[in-house]
């Protein structure tokens, strides 16, 4: 029977990359996870843990993977929870109106050159 599957398979020694968040502010010891994570009335515990994002060397790296998964609660990249829901909402907008201008497109030819 042959399978699907090659017969040799790559060794488990090879070096893998560093995850992006070893590098991050937030992985050190010194805070406590509470701190990305304030109640969202608790303006100068946001602040303070926006700050700590502010010197953080993969800041814009954790905003990216936190847009991108969805997170909705605390403080991620900078951002805090209603700056979140903003960007999420401002993306969501403009890939309507690419889809909806795609879509007139298919419909009219010519009409994507218009609406740029």
């Amino acid at each position: 029977m042959t399978s699907i599957f090659p017969a040799r398979k790559a060794p488990d020694n090879l070096p893998r990359p560093v995850h992006w968040g070893t590098a991050a502010v937030c992985r050190d010891e010194e805070f406590h996870p509470d701190v990305w994570f304030p109640v969202p009335t608790d303006l100068v515990g946001i602040e303070f843990a926006k700050g700590l994002c502010r010197r953080c060397p993969v800041q814009m790296r954790c905003r990216t993977d936190a847009l991108n998964r969805g997170e909705e609660h605390g403080v991620w990249g900078g951002l805090d929870e209603d700056e979140l829901r903003a960007v999420r909402r401002v993306r969501r907008a403009a890939a309507a109106k690419q889809a909806a201008q795609e879509k007139q497109a298919a419909e009219e030819p010519g009409a994507l050159a218009k609406a740029g």
